[in-house]
This record gives structure tokens, C-alpha cells and sequence, in this order.
């Protein structure tokens, strides 16, 4: 079987990509973890901030959870559209805006 310059070059190029992918594979599966945080077992559920909020008159629309961090998005008792952003650890605000209904603008 004879194989032209191109049929040789496609062969090269993807035994190079093949030795890359493997090469990157096993740096990858060697790398620690320093990017992964661990929730503890006490962290606030979605339950809980749920009720948390609704308790101070807030009207939960969607909540999303990454790690340690809860943004949560709803309506205040005013009926103001409102962001809060939460520590699932403690339950503390770290960041609550509000959208000014004469402006149109969040505010802090």
C-alpha cells in the first residue's frame, strides 16, 4: 500500500494530535485540586434560604448555587425586583441591589 504526500502528512499531524491529547490527559489527571471548594455539610440549602427570605418579606423568583456563594433573584415587599447575594456558610449578604423604579437603575 503506498500512501501519497498528503495521506502522509494526515498521518503525521494525527499521530501528533493523538501524543498531544495524551500528554495533556495525563497532566490534567496529575494536577491537585486547588480549584475545588468544599461545601460543608452545615452550608444553607436552597430550603433554607428560601424561607430565610420569605420570612423578611422577599419573594424568592430563582436562587443559584455555586460552591459557597447563593445569588439569589426576587421581588422585596415594595415590589421592587432585587439581588442578593448570599454565603451559604453563615447566611450573611454580601451584596443586595434593588432596581429604582423611577431610574430604572440598580442600587446598592
Amino acid at each position: 500500500m503506498t500512501i501519497g504526500t498528503s495521506g502522509a502528512r494526515a498521518l503525521v499531524m494525527a499521530a501528533v494530535v493523538t501524543l498531544a491529547g495524551v500528554a495533556g490527559a495525563s497532566a490534567w489527571a496529575q494536577s491537585p485540586t486547588s480549584g475545588v471548594v468544599s461545601v460543608p455539610a452545615n452550608a444553607l440549602s436552597i430550603g433554607d434560604i428560601e424561607s430565610r427570605l420569605s420570612a423578611q418579606g422577599i419573594k424568592v423568583k430563582e436562587i443559584k448555587v455555586r460552591d459557597l456563594i447563593a445569588k439569589v433573584e426576587g421581588y422585596d415587599a415594595q415590589g421592587r425586583e432585587i439581588e442578593i447575594v448570599i454565603d451559604r456558610r453563615n447566611g450573611e449578604t454580601l451584596s443586595h441591589k434593588y432596581e429604582d423604579d423611577d431610574h430604572k437603575r440598580w442600587r446598592k
